[in-house]
């Protein structure tokens, strides 16, 4: 069996991480697009987060001197805080 490569791109991310957003365009088609997520409410915050990124690194050239990472030792303690609502 074999899969179309976003398929492949999706089962090894499905595998390794709990939320992702894979966005994929044809070089035959390039203002067509396919898009695979896990789920629909961390695709928006993934794509925002990458938006505003994207916007930042744009802007400034390339330059991502002025990111701060946030670390977590535990990866379900990130998600704590959404069981409140």
């Amino acid at each position: 069996m074999s899969l179309e490569p976003i398929e492949q791109a999706v089962a090894i991310l499905g595998e390794h991480f709990r939320n992702y957003v894979v966005i994929a365009s044809d070089e035959n088609e390039p203002l067509a697009y396919d898009i695979r997520f896990s789920d629909p409410y961390a695709a928006s915050g993934l794509l925002s987060a990458a938006s505003n990124y994207h916007e930042k690194y744009i802007g400034d050239g390339g330059v991502e001197e002025d990111w701060e990472w946030a670390e977590c030792d535990d990866d379900d303690d990130i998600f704590d805080d959404l069981d409140e609502y």
